[in-house]
């Protein structure tokens, strides 16, 4: 299969490509509502999203990126509604290796499980082309019907990060502004000094559960603990290469999914 399905919540369902590392896999987030569905961050692309999700629901779809990094926009070319902040509209519009941070050391480790995609080529890999057919930002509301999301500009890892905020339900879609692992701030237009003011900020929300960009969903406290991580001077990427090597020490399984039946929100 080339994605795997996780039933999170009522209403959310977690989807992976089964071929990318566990360290670089975008969480795809598929979020069912009355009027209409909404689908955020798209993979790498290596496989039909879109007809995959068209096997579940035919219901119309909503596709949001919370940036426009190789790993969570190479799909979004698939969707007719395509939503994100302007400050990604060019790079989405006109994507690059360098302006989707496929480059450097990125291209030198090991991404993509050559068993799944004999084809790909990691030097001629490349996003397609997905201009924005609407506009995303600071205060804007996506109502499904059934429930709304508050969208947050969460810049630093990317000048157009985003984040979707179900108030009611205390719930944040947080993309690469803030996840369970290593962060990075050293791309070619992150800034760490906004990141900083970013994560103060996602601190302050009143939020339960946190589904982010990659890894594992987590609650209130581990979101304290990262963001004091990172203040702290800790818990970043410096080299990419060196975290790769630690990702992926001892022989394990580079392409394994997770187990997903894990324990309550902390």
């Amino acid at each position: 299969m080339p994605f795997a399905n996780f039933r999170i919540s009522d209403g959310i369902t977690l989807m992976q490509e089964t071929g990318v590392a566990h360290f670089m896999r975008c969480n795809i987030w598929l979020v069912e509502g009355r009027d209409f569905n909404l689908v955020v961050d798209t993979g790498m692309g290596l496989d039909s999203l879109s007809a995959w999700i068209g096997r579940e629901t035919d219901r119309p779809i909503k596709a949001v990126t919370t940036h426009s990094h190789f790993d969570h926009a190479a799909g979004f070319h698939e969707f007719e509604c395509r939503l994100g902040h302007p400050a990604e509209a060019d790079v989405l519009a006109a994507p690059t290796q360098d302006a989707t941070v496929y480059t450097g050391a990125w291209k030198q480790i090991t991404i993509v499980d050559p068993k799944a995609h004999p084809d790909f080529d990691p030097e001629t890999f490349t996003v397609t082309p997905a201009p924005l057919t609407g506009i995303l930002d600071e205060g804007d509301v996506l109502d499904l019907g059934n429930r709304a999301f508050r969208i947050l500009h969460l810049p630093g890892h990317s000048p157009g990060s985003i984040g979707l905020w179900d108030m009611r339900e205390k719930i944040l879609f947080s993309g690469d502004a803030l996840y369970d692992g290593e962060l990075l701030d050293t791309l070619y237009h992150s800034d760490p000094d906004t990141y900083r003011e970013t994560l103060i900020r996602i601190r302050s929300l009143d939020v339960e559960a946190f589904h982010a960009g990659h890894f594992a969903s987590f609650g209130r406290n581990r979101m304290q603990e990262l963001v004091a991580d990172y203040l702290e001077g800790r818990n970043t990427i410096t080299d990419v290469i060196d975290w790769y090597r630690a990702a992926s020490a001892g022989g394990q399984d580079l392409f394994v999914l997770p187990d997903r039946s894990r324990a309550p929100l902390a």
